[in-house]
This record gives structure tokens, C-alpha cells and sequence, in this order.
């Protein structure tokens, strides 16, 4: 809805006298697309790293990339860059291991902030 809003910044010809044009200008709305992209972003870098950490679970390049624990049917990052790309669960994950809520925090700013730039270029 939002991004339907424009501003019509009114313009005068300096060569011909009288002539009145307007120039719309888009409001910098995105909408939620960037937390879409972000988030399938992100979801395929678990994937790819649970794929990895399966079939070569001892490499040092798969370890950076991604260690998982498993809890019932559950898989959770316990290291690597997946580990660091995944929200703290509750406030004492966060007073604990305050880096990893730091890091969380600039990745989603960032890569937000990035994906709805270019989302307002490609629009």
C-alpha cells in the first residue's frame, strides 16, 4: 500500500515562460521482500551446510561453514558462520554469548538494508 505513495515535486521550464510540469517521486517503502529474501538467504546457507556437515563432517572448510547438534528430530547450529546467522534463543543466550546477538543483529541490518536497496533499484 505504502509503496504506491508519491510525491509530485512541481517543476518550472526556465527556457519557456509558464510552462508547469510535475515529477513524481517514490516514497522509500519496501514492504516486508527484504526479510523474504533475507530469510530464504538464509535458509539455504543451513541447508547447504547441513548437507555438508553430513557428508564431510570432520573438514575444517565444513566446520566454518557450519556445526549441527541434533535434538530429537531437531537439528541446531552448535558452531560456525550458521551458528552466528541464528537468532539467540532466549535473553540469557544474549547475556551469555552477547558477540553472537551482536553479530545476528548487524547480519540482519545489513543484508536487509542491502536486499531493500537493491529491491527499490530493481523495482
Amino acid at each position: 500500500y505504502f509503496q504506491g505513495f508519491r510525491v509530485d515535486l512541481p517543476i518550472k521550464s526556465a527556457r519557456y515562460r509558464g510552462q508547469y510540469s510535475s515529477y513524481p517521486i517514490k516514497l522509500f517503502y519496501t514492504s516486508n521482500i527484504p526479510i523474504i529474501l533475507q530469510s530464504a538467504l538464509v535458509s539455504n546457507i543451513y541447508f547447504l551446510s547441513q548437507i555438508l556437515s553430513s557428508k564431510f563432517a570432520g573438514n575444517i572448510f565444513v566446520n566454518l561453514i557450519g556445526t549441527w547438534g541434533e535434538s530429537g528430530y531437531q537439528r541446531y547450529p552448535t558452531g560456525g558462520l550458521c551458528y552466528y546467522l541464528s537468532p539467540p534463543e532466549t535473553i540469557s543466550h544474549i547475556i551469555t554469548d552477547p558477540i553472537h546477538a551482536i553479530i545476528y543483529i548487524a547480519f540482519m541490518l545489513g543484508s536487509c538494508a542491502f536486499l531493500s536497496k537493491t529491491w527499490i533499484d530493481v523495482n
